[in-house]
C-alpha cells in the first residue's frame, strides 16, 4: 500500500468492498452520532440534538447522504456519461470515514475540563499559563481539521475516478455543486 492508495483507494479496491466498508461506516457513524447526541445536516456539517431522537437523527444523517449521492450522480452523468451510481455511492460513504474521529470529540471530558481552563484563563490572562492544555487543544484541534481534509481529499477523489474529470471547468463546476448541496442540505434537513 502506497499514498496513492491512501489518498484514492477507488482505484485499487473492488466497488463492493468499499461499498461493504462504507455501509460499515455509516452504522458506526448513526451509532456514534447516538452515543455523541449529534446528527449530520449535510456531509460536512454535523449538529447536536439536546433531545435526542435516534429515528430523526438516523433519517436526517441519511438524507444528507443520500441528497449528496443524488447530486453528484446527476452531475457524474452530466459531465462522463460512464458514471456509475456504485461508484459515486462509495465516493460519499468512504469520504465520511475520517470524520468517525471528530464525533467522539466532544464526548470525552477531559476536552471539556480543557476547554474551561483555556477559556478561564482568556478571561484573566495574569494566571499560570496551562501550556498542557493548549498543547491538548492544538492536537485536538490538528487531528480534527486534519480528518476533515483527508475526508475532503477522498471525496474530490472519488469522485474524480467515478466521472474521469480532467478539466479545471469540470473541478469547479464539482467544488460549487457540491457547496451549493452541503448548503441547501442545511437549510432543508433542519
Amino acid at each position: 500500500m502506497n499514498w496513492k492508495t491512501i489518498f484514492n483507494p477507488f482505484g485499487r479496491f473492488d466497488e463492493k468492498y468499499l461499498l461493504g466498508l462504507g455501509l460499515i461506516s455509516l452504522i458506526a457513524i448513526i451509532l456514534i452520532n447516538q452515543w455523541t447526541s449529534s446528527y449530520f445536516t449535510s456531509i460536512y456539517r454535523i449538529d447536536r440534538m439536546e433531545n435526542f431522537d435516534f429515528q430523526k437523527a438516523t433519517i436526517s444523517t441519511i438524507i444528507s447522504y443520500v441528497s449528496m449521492i443524488a447530486v453528484l450522480f446527476v452531475l457524474g452523468k452530466i459531465l462522463y456519461k460512464k458514471t456509475r451510481i456504485i461508484d459515486i455511492i462509495n465516493t460519499v460513504l468512504i469520504s465520511q470515514i475520517p470524520l468517525i474521529i471528530i464525533l467522539p470529540f466532544e464526548k470525552i471530558e477531559y476536552t471539556k475540563v480543557v476547554t474551561k481552563r483555556v477559556i478561564a484563563y482568556q478571561d484573566h490572562p495574569s494566571g499560570t499559563f496551562p501550556i498542557l492544555d493548549f498543547i491538548f487543544m492544538f492536537l485536538t484541534i490538528a487531528i480534527a481539521v486534519g480528518a476533515l481534509v483527508y475526508s475532503i481529499v477522498l471525496f474530490y477523489n472519488g469522485f474524480k475516478t467515478a466521472t474521469n474529470i480532467k478539466k479545471w471547468q469540470h473541478v469547479t463546476l464539482f467544488c460549487i455543486v457540491t457547496f451549493l448541496t452541503v448548503i441547501l442540505c442545511q437549510i432543508f434537513n433542519k
